[in-house]
């Protein structure tokens, strides 16, 4: 047997299959029902989806065969993969060097033909196959290869969707987090973001800007509107920012008055600067706080001297008293422990030496004009610099306390530490930044916004790109409507109003749903710019803001390749339909074809018994007519389970025990005389039970066989089985001192399909999930006990008849 090559890029190539996370994810229909029509298009008994990972091929689909992966050594796939661009043919593996001694080849499933198409994704790995197997030579048509391959395309296109599709939960997730945590940051500043369109005049504002302004979120604002609400004596001084920032390009930053809509008095501080996208005209960004708590503590520190010698030291703020030349006369505790300098400390500086160089001059020119007369205090927001070396943040009120003769006594600085404030303004700034960048940056997905009115307030780059319009082109100046077919729009409204129980029209039919918190995804056709037609998946959410609807936020994926590869599904789904009806009484003709072989054997022994009493006397001869009639057992139970309907509990019928284990003990007494276990009956024969007595016989044969597998080679092996009754059930018992297995580490899993516990040769996983299953359909139940290296006990639960 020849090994398959390991690919030149298979570092790559495995990193990319790892990309697609769908290995070990359940079966899905789309995937079975395109290997299903592998087969029958070809003509094989078996069809898979097989994914060549490091060690193994694991099948994404199977049919015909109930293994879910083999080891990559022995796969026909880990040949296919090398040549990506070709089908990988095996016409008779008996006769190919490379295959002769394989075991799958000399085994089940008995690979003699062989026909795989690698599964290439646009990057150009080949991630494995869409193959199809048969245990005699075969040829494939022209017509077979060519269908082939266009299911092998389709395979490859669900394996892309599927990974586009992970990858866009994952923006959306992180894109709503994000989204979340500005808004939070902003609401707990009491800080919103602005921008001014210079050419239009209309202005953008995040929610907390209508909360600080006191309007509603539908609020029509604009330039005009929004400086109207500065204190008529502050007017000026917003004004004369902004055109001076507009004239010189530099930012802005001043502190207002400000009357809210519902004529409250706040301190607002505003900043702004210019801010140009590339290719496009300069707007007016900005930063807009509600700062009215802050200044009213600013002004409660203007106390009386008498006042504020008394609370001097206990204030909740530095304050220090400073001589004319700036050296610290008094200190209070709270000082020290913003700064971090003693008392003693303090008494060797002055406030320059602590002072961050960039701050020192306008506190200096603030200083002197409050020495000259110019104003009576002044407040400053700056930068100390801590013991240990750290930046801190705060904002120094000054004022001056004379003499009866008008001469300084003595400047008074209160102090507030600002540094947690100032570290959320930067973590906002920054969040501010990240939030556009990744809308500018996802371009997978279009995400369009609106307001309450269905007006366009949001259009990101991927909508830029799917529907060739520029953002500047619709926001604030256009409706989704401009997307969409009129005729579609009205089937919807339609649908709507036959699903709601209520008529919408205009932009209402995009916002319905959301509105009442019904999820609604669906699908459109949208028009782009130049007029041409895409498919996409839209969905939309409503917007919210302290409960209260926003705005509505649709994103939307184009799907244009997604509803193409339907259409050619449909396509070959209709090839396949005039083959399904031939495949109904395939389970009939097996099992017909097979009484017929098990009849022409019992016939055969007969024979050797009446022509050759001498042989038909020996051991041999008995198990050999033993098997031959489990075999005819066998087959009758196989027409039961293709006619039984096991929904049904009349189906089941009384059944005795003994027999069943007996058969089987005999089946199997060399494999238990191999592996030294001793098998124990001690069922009682008259023990009935009500069963499916194929699925009992299988279900006996299982335990059996896992008993003798997993016995242990440091004692003497048995196998124990016996029954117990309660008023339920028949509870039937396997015990045995074998292996054991780690239900701690196993138990919720023990009884799934593909799931093995031993590094068994034999292990496939399968045994005891259908197991399981078979117990349930006849109204039954399992539970087990282990140990490792002691041993394993099964209690299967059965129906018997009551008297």
């Amino acid at each position: 047997m020849k090994e398959p090559s390991i690919p030149k890029n298979e570092k790559e190539r495995l990193n990319e299959l790892e990309s697609y996370k769908i290995i070990g994810e359940l079966e899905n229909s789309d995937y079975d029902f395109l290997t299903r029509m592998a087969a029958e298009i070809c003509g094989t008994k078996i069809s898979l989806i097989s994914l060549v990972t490091e060690d193994k091929q694991w099948f994404l689909s199977h049919h015909g065969i109930e293994v879910r992966e083999t080891p990559k050594e022995l796969a026909f796939c880990g040949h296919a993969i090398n040549k990506p661009d070709e089908l990988f043919l095996v016409e008779d593996a008996t006769k190919d060097e490379r295959f002769f001694d394989n075991p799958l080849v000399i085994d089940e499933p008995n690979v003699i033909f062989y026909a795989g198409m690698p599964l290439v994704n646009e990057n150009g790995y080949s991630l494995g196959t869409l193959c199809v197997i048969d245990n005699k030579p075969k040829k494939l048509s022209t017509e077979q290869i060519s269908s082939l391959k266009m299911l092998s395309n389709q395979v490859m296109k669900l394996l892309d969707l599927h990974r586009k599709t992970l990858v866009l939960n994952k923006q959306n997730t992180r894109l709503k987090k994000i989204t979340e945590l500005f808004k939070e940051s902003q609401r707990i500043n009491h800080v919103g973001a602005w921008e001014l369109d210079l050419e239009t005049g209309e202005t953008l504002w995040t929610e907390e800007i209508y909360a600080i302004y006191e309007v509603p979120q539908d609020f029509d604002h604009n330039k005009e509107k929004a400086i109207n609400y500065y204190h008529p004596e502050d007017l000026h001084l917003i004004v004369n920012a902004i055109e001076t920032t507009l004239k010189t390009g530099e930012p802005y930053d001043v502190v207002c008055r400000f009357i809210s809509a519902k004529n409250n008095l706040k301190w607002v501080r505003s900043s702004g600067r210019l801010w140009q996208e590339e290719g496009k005209k300069a707007k007016l960004i900005g930063v807009f706080q509600d700062i009215t708590e802050r200044k009213n503590t600013e002004d409660q520190l203007r106390i009386s001297e008498q006042a504020f010698r008394g609370n001097f030291e206990s204030a909740a703020i530095g304050m220090a008293l400073l001589d004319e030349k700036g050296r610290w006369i008094k200190v209070n505790k709270q000082l020290c422990q913003i700064l971090g300098y003693s008392k003693k400390e303090f008494m060797e500086l002055t406030f320059q030496d602590i002072t961050h160089p960039d701050d020192l001059a306008s506190d200096l020119f603030l200083l002197k004009q409050l020495i000259q007369g110019k104003r009576d205090s002044y407040t400053l927001e700056k930068r100390y610099i801590h013991k240990n070396g750290q930046i801190i943040y705060i904002i120094l009120a000054v004022s001056m306390v004379l003499n009866e003769e008008g001469k300084i006594l003595y400047f008074v600085s209160q102090i507030v530490d600002i540094t947690e404030v100032k570290n959320i303004e930067h973590k906002l700034a920054n969040s501010l930044s990240n939030t556009q960048a990744i809308l500018d940056a996802n371009t997978q997905v279009a995400i369009i916004g609106t307001d309450l009115k269905g007006t366009i307030t949001l259009f990101n780059k991927g909508a830029e790109q799917m529907l060739g319009y520029n953002a500047e082109e619709l926001i604030n100046k256009s409706t989704p409507f401009i997307f969409n077919l009129k005729e579609e729009i009205k089937e919807v409204a339609q649908e709507l109003e036959k699903e709601l129980n209520e008529k919408f029209e205009g932009t209402q039919i995009f916002a319905a749903k959301a509105k009442k918190g019904i999820p609604d995804t669906r699908e459109w056709t949208l028009r782009r710019k130049d007029g041409s037609l895409l498919s996409t998946l839209l969905s939309i959410t409503a917007v919210k803001h302290n409960g209260n609807i926003t705005g509505f936020l649709g994103v939307a994926a184009d799907i244009t390749e997604t509803k193409k590869s339907e259409k050619e599904t449909q396509e070959l789904l209709e090839i396949a339909q005039s083959q399904n009806d031939r495949l109904k009484n395939f389970a009939y003709i097996v099992s017909h074809n097979l009484r017929s072989h098990s009849g022409g054997i019992s016939s055969l022994i007969e024979l050797t018994e009446s022509e050759a009493p001498d042989f038909s006397q020996t051991e041999i001869f008995e198990y050999l007519k033993k098997s031959s009639n489990n075999l005819t057992e066998t087959i009758i139970h196989l027409t039961e389970v293709v006619q039984i309907n096991l929904s049904s509990k009349e189906k089941l019928t009384s059944t005795l025990l003994n027999p069943v284990l007996e058969n089987n003990i005999n089946s199997l007494i060399t494999q238990a005389k191999k592996a030294n276990i001793t098998i124990i009956n001690e069922v009682d024969t008259s023990t009935m039970v009500q069963a499916v007595p194929a699925y009992l016989d299988s279900i006996v044969m299982n335990f059996m066989t896992n008993a003798i597998k997993y016995s242990s080679n440091e004692r003497d092996s048995y196998l124990r089985i016996n029954t117990e009754k309660t008023n339920d059930y028949i509870i039937l018992k396997f015990s045995d001192n074998g292996l054991g297995i780690n239900l701690k580490k196993h138990g919720d899993k023990l009884f799934g399909m593909y799931k093995t516990f031993h590094n068994h040769a034999d292990s496939r996983g399968i045994g005891l999930f259908i197991t399981k299953n078979q117990i349930e359909a006849m109204n039954g139940k399992i539970e087990v006990e282990s140990e490792i290296n002691v041993g394993t006990t099964f209690k299967i639960y059965l129906d018997y008849e009551k008297n």
